[in-house]
Formats: structure tokens, sequence, C-alpha cells
């Protein structure tokens, strides 16, 4: 995507584009302002794997077909490039790990810092606070009355395993604590940042200044509320050191292994922004697609709990062994990622897909699309099934388009972090509960993230578990 008032001289005429187009409007009856991602997914299926968009004078080029969404991975040719809900979270944390540019050297400095936080090693040592989360979620359940919020239950899972993973701290999502209040402002205040991102970042020309001037107020409300709990966490340990292998260890004491230089203080409560945002929302909205598929197939459930019961715990090594657990997680991944698409500028020239993308222009890879792209994927491409993952069917689509972490130097650092997360919870909730639903069907709703609407989850105690 690109924002100017024309479109380049370079570009050619005759890139797709949904009919009915208006003159100086362009394409804007085709818009979808609550479903835009899902709306321009729709519009690959009629357009093709490439096409493009032209609302209010902005310009706007899509990538949906898989081989063209890898041509735009490669470093050589095309580079990150941020814009939209994403570009929005710049003005409250301009540093922070995934929204910095990367010629910015905090970037730099930070990625090699933080990088060793997600080793094998590092993730053994987290796998203990994983599971006391997960003990905390199979408690509550098994004292309510059966149904469960999965919005809550899951975001408060996910923002714990964080503050007790990540800063060795009790978050009391759970249960009264000192930190419950706080905890709970700051989730709500992050998911109100979340949103107004994201509705800025897609609004249109003159609509979107005025409303943003409308929810200023409560962006610098939020925001306040944010910082100062990530400021508390920060001085709190800088005034009683520990010795904890955790990611705020690693901030504080930690050095460059190139500069040599620690990471500023500042720069530390952007990075613990970062893994709060990036980690509480996006882990939250896996595991919420991963319930519903799971409760809505007996067999599948049966099959996983198999496994589980298989390893015969629930320690890192058995955890890490869960194949078929993360091949549901994958497939959730491919259908749904909680980040549904990314935007790439052209280092140079590029033909692509027969059309030429000049230097400096931006495209969006929807990824969300390319996941489903029937011609890689298979006929069956929008259909759940988590045995496509199988290593010997997986051979069988060499060129399968797979990013749901982004792609290259910038794609997402908690990746394992946040997969043997979901392992696990899953893990502990199949152990102890069989799963069904009302039978609705699954709704997605964009918030920067895609996420599932709000739904209940039933859940029944296994005896003898």
């Amino acid at each position: 995507m690109k924002n100017e008032r024309s479109a380049s001289p370079l570009i050619r005429r005759d890139l797709p584009h949904p009919p009915r187009r208006v003159p100086l409007l362009g394409d804007i009856t085709r818009i979808d302002r609550y479903r835009p991602i899902q709306n321009e997914m729709a519009l690959a299926a009629s357009l093709g794997p490439i096409f493009e968009r032209k609302v209010l004078g902005l310009h706007f080029i899509y990538v949906t077909g898989a081989r063209l969404a890898a041509q735009c991975s490669d470093e050589k040719h095309w580079e990150r490039a941020l814009y939209g809900p994403v570009l929005e979270f710049q003005r409250f944390m301009p540093d922070a790990l995934f929204v910095v540019d990367s010629d910015n050297p905090l970037w730099g400095q930070a990625r090699r810092i933080l990088t060793p936080g997600f080793a094998q090693k590092a993730m053994r040592s987290y796998h203990r606070a994983m599971q006391s989360v997960a003990d905390d979620l199979v408690a509550e359940w098994s004292a309510g009355d059966g149904v469960i919020d999965t919005y809550s239950a899951m975001t408060r899972a996910a923002g714990e395993v964080i503050g007790r993973a990540g800063f060795t701290r009790d978050l009391g999502l759970f249960h009264d604590a000192p930190d419950s209040a706080d905890s709970r402002a700051f989730i709500d205040s992050l998911g109100d940042l979340l949103r107004m991102a994201s509705d800025a970042g897609l609004a249109l020309p003159i609509v979107g200044p005025l409303r943003r001037r409308l929810v200023e107020p409560r962006v610098r409300r939020d925001v306040e509320v944010i910082h100062s709990f990530s400021d508390r966490i920060i001085a709190e340990r800088q005034a009683h050191p520990t010795d904890d292998e955790d990611l705020l260890n690693l901030m504080l004491t930690a050095t460059d292994p190139e500069t040599g230089r620690r990471l500023p203080t500042d720069n530390v409560r952007e990075q613990v922004l970062t893994f709060m945002a990036g980690g509480y929302e996006t882990t939250a909205a896996l595991l919420e697609s991963v319930l519903y598929y799971i409760a809505a197939d007996r067999e599948l459930q049966e099959q996983l709990r198999a496994e589980v019961s298989a390893r015969g715990g629930f320690d890192h090594k058995a955890i890490t062994g869960m194949r078929l657990i993360r091949q549901v997680l994958n497939e959730c991944l491919r259908l749904w990622p909680p980040a549904p698409g990314y935007f790439r500028r052209a280092r140079t020239d590029q033909d692509l897909g027969g059309y030429r993308i000049p230097a400096g222009q931006m495209v969006f890879v929807l990824a969300l699309a390319a996941h489903r792209d029937k011609d890689v994927w298979g006929p069956d491409a929008d259909v759940f099934d988590p045995s496509r993952f199988e290593p010997d069917r997986l051979r069988g689509h060499p060129d399968r388009f797979f990013e749901p972490w982004g792609t290259g130097p910038r794609s997402c650092i908690g990746r394992q972090f946040a997969l043997h997360e979901a392992t696990l919870l899953i893990a502990r909730i199949l152990s102890a509960f069989d799963l069904s639903t009302d039978g609705a069907p699954l709704v997605m709703r964009e918030r920067g993230t895609m996420r599932p609407e709000p739904y209940q989850l039933k859940v029944t105690p296994r005896a003898g578990r």
C-alpha cells in the first residue's frame, strides 16, 4: 500500500480492481469498515493474486497469491514497511521492537540482546511459570459453572504467562493480588489502544482525522496507564535486583554483543510493552481459535487427548513432543493468522505477477488469503485439516506459503514462546475437561489483530483427571 495522492506513472494501469469504480471516490463502495481484511480476502477470489483499489486519492496494492507473497519475502528485493495500525503504535511506543524502523540502531541492539531470551535454555526456565498459569486456569474452570467466556479466560491466561514467565511477576489475573486492579486496568487500556490503532490505521481521509480528535483524550489516558504500569515493573526490579532468568533481567542487565551497550531504561519500558502487547493479544487470539475447532470436533478432541496421555505428563520434554497439538496450532495459524498480513516495500523496480512495481512502492501481503491459495495448498485450502501439516503431506506442497509470524529479520521474536505456551495450555485443558460449543459459527473480528468474536465454551470436568 502507498499513501499517495495519485498512482505512480510506473505502475501499469491494468492492475485488476473491484468493479463499479466511482470517479474521484474510487472503490469506496467496496469497503467494509468493520472487517476490511476479510473483505479483501473475498475480493481476491474474483480479482486474482494481485489487485489494486483506489479510495479518495489513496492507492492500495494487495498481494494475495501464495507465490507472489513468497516473492515479496525476498529480502534482497523487498523490505519491511510500516503503515496502518502498526504505524499508529509508534505514537506511544516509538522504539518498541515491533514498530521501530529497521535503520534505527536501537532495533538491532534490542533484537540481539533479547534473542537469547527465546532459545531452548530460556524456554525451559519459563516452563514452570507457564505451568502455574495452566494450573490456575484449570482450577478456575473446575470451580465454575461449566460455561467459559473464552475471550476473558484466554486474555487473562496469555497476559499472566507474560507476567510470570517474562517478568517473574504474578499479575493477579486469576486471583486477588496486590497487582490485580492495576493489571486489569493495563489489559483494558492496551485493548482500547489496539482497537483505536486499528480504527485510525484503516480510516479514510477527512473522517479519520475527525475521529482521532474525538478519541484523543481517551488515548492519552490509556497511554498513561500502560506507561505507568510498565515503569513500576521496571523500577521495582531496579530497586530490588534478582538473579531471575527472565526477560526483564535480560533487558536490564544484558549487553549487546556488537556494541557492548545495555538498553536505555526508557527503551526497556518499550520492550516490556512489546511483549505485553504482542504476546498476550496474538496468543489469546490463537488459543480461542484452537479451542473452538477442538470443541467442535469430538474425534479430533479424543486424538489430541490420547497424545497428551501418551506423553505421560506436562514437563518441558513432554510438551515439546506433542506434535499433533502443534499441527492444530499451525492449521489455525494458517486459516486465521492473528497478524493477517504485513507491508513490504520494493527496494528496486519489481515484476510482480506481470505488473511493474516501482522502487519505493508499498504492497500489503495478505497472508490470510495467501495461506488459503488453492494453487499451492490444494482445492480444500479453506477447510480446517491439521493433518496437512504432517511432514509427508507438507512435502506435497513445495510452494506452500505459511508466514503467520511475519517474514525476514523482522519476524516475531517470540514465536517459540507463544507456541510452547499454547501447546501447554491446550494440553492441560484437554486433560481436565471435555469441551463443546453451542454450534454457532466462528466469527472473526479485526482490531489490529484477527481474533474471534467472544463466544462461550462449555467444559465438563473429566473423571479421574
